[in-house]
């Protein structure tokens, strides 16, 4: 009797213990923080503030709100929804941000992940002169690139009298170029500046004898878009003077081959910058598609977008083997094709394809990535070749830039044309 008074006063203890614990576990869940927010990131850059944008986690039940902090100190509490805007901050400074999920007890979690950005400065103008721009150190003649500017070289260039050209791009302070998911030109942010120096050497024999430096043209990024205007070097190449009106400048040098070239070299206008410069009636660069810079440089021991990556000048691009590349024109090698189409893209497309100065009437798409039925090519096969044979101001093409014959791309677009 004695055992089973024992047993049954030892089963009432278990039951009683088991119901204490179950009435406590609400109160352990309460007690239970928040899981932290996910994927914070920078959804808007200003001069003076930052916007940010985070999700929140799937098992956030009961969260109420949340916390933003900025360099470890809150700045916003209690935040309702899943973004929020950071104000009253400096131009031109580097900030880092994280947030934390709170619910209704007052119970905060740990932090979402972090991220640095850093604030526009103020819009940027034109000046007057291109010293005052910053892109060069040292003498200008010599066309040292400033300590926070960029060279880059393009893969398959835009002919312009058989000149030299060197291309320079400069972000803003902590900014960068971003990867948007396409083959054409990166995302720039405000302030960026992309300069194309053009120039002779007086023997390209032997271009320690100096070069003829003609002009420098600007691209600016606003806010409300893409800008552009041009430097005109003076004869002391001392100093460039923006000059929007254009003109032309007489230029002998003696080429390679040690013949003698006069050149009437043409200066556009401002006007002549937005004939080519155009996408849909908005300016833009041309140069920076990411296909013509995804190839080993001059500069650099190794692919250029890698390289940009690598010195925080392009982000989101893991792998530049994930986007196409144009193919080098002058590459004897390829196929003819290929090296026409890249040569046409280059040249022409900017202005025949959709977006272009040229009406779609024409029914030209040079781009390289059309497919050859779509383009045009074979319906206009023979003017497009009297056209690049062509001097004539109001028949030649391309009409902007050059007053001369390609005569070695003549030579392979003729030889590509003769064989469709």
């Amino acid at each position: 009797m004695k055992k089973i008074t024992f047993a049954l006063l030892l089963l009432m203890s278990f039951l009683i213990t088991s119901c204490g614990s179950d009435d406590s576990d609400p109160d352990a869940f309460d007690n239970q923080n928040p899981t932290a927010p996910l994927d914070l990131s920078v959804t808007d850059i200003g001069v003076n503030s930052i916007t940010l944008g985070w999700t929140a986690s799937t098992d956030n039940v009961g969260v109420t709100g949340y916390n933003v902090y900025q360099d470890g100190s809150i700045v916003l509490s209690d935040v309702a929804a899943t973004s929020a805007v950071v104000a009253n901050l400096t131009q031109e400074t580097l900030y880092s941000f994280y947030v934390t999920a709170l619910d209704a007890a007052g119970n905060e979690s740990v932090a979402s992940n972090s991220t640095s950005v850093t604030t526009y400065g103020p819009p940027l103008e034109f000046t007057p002169t291109l010293s005052e721009l910053g892109f060069f150190q040292g003498a200008l003649s010599d066309l040292e690139p400033a300590d926070d500017v960029q060279l880059y070289e393009i893969r398959t260039t835009l002919f312009t009298d058989y000149a030299a050209k060197q291309r320079l791009v400069k972000l803003p302070v902590g900014q960068t170029m971003r990867y948007i998911d396409s083959d054409l030109l990166p995302g720039f942010p405000n302030n960026t500046l992309i300069a194309k120096t053009f120039y002779y050497f007086l023997d390209e024999r032997d271009p320690t004898l100096g070069k003829k430096i003609i002009e420098t043209r600007v691209l600016l990024k606003l806010e409300s878009g893409w800008m552009a205007t041009d430097y005109v070097w003076n004869d002391t190449m001392t100093e460039a003077f923006r000059d929007d009106v254009g003109g032309m400048i007489p230029i002998s040098y003696i080429d390679e081959n040690g013949t003698t070239n006069n050149v009437d070299y043409i200066i556009p206008s401002n006007t002549d910058c937005f004939t080519c410069h155009n996408s849909f009636n908005a300016p833009k660069p041309i140069g920076m598609k990411l296909r013509n810079m995804n190839f080993i440089p001059s500069y650099a021991p190794y692919n250029q977008l890698q390289y940009f990556t690598d010195n925080g000048l392009l982000l989101g691009l893991d792998d530049p083997t994930a986007i196409s590349a144009i193919p080098n024109w002058e590459n004897g090698t390829l196929t003819l094709e290929e090296r026409a189409r890249a040569y046409m893209d280059v040249n022409c497309a900017h202005c025949h394809s959709p977006g272009g100065s040229v009406p779609t009437t024409f029914m030209l798409d040079f781009r390289y990535e059309t497919a050859f039925s779509e383009t045009g090519i074979y319906a206009n096969r023979g003017e497009i070749e009297a056209r690049f044979a062509s001097t004539s101001p109001i028949y030649r093409m391309p009409q902007l830039g050059r007053t001369s014959v390609h005569e070695e791309a003549l030579l392979m677009l003729s030889d590509y044309l003769d064989s469709l």
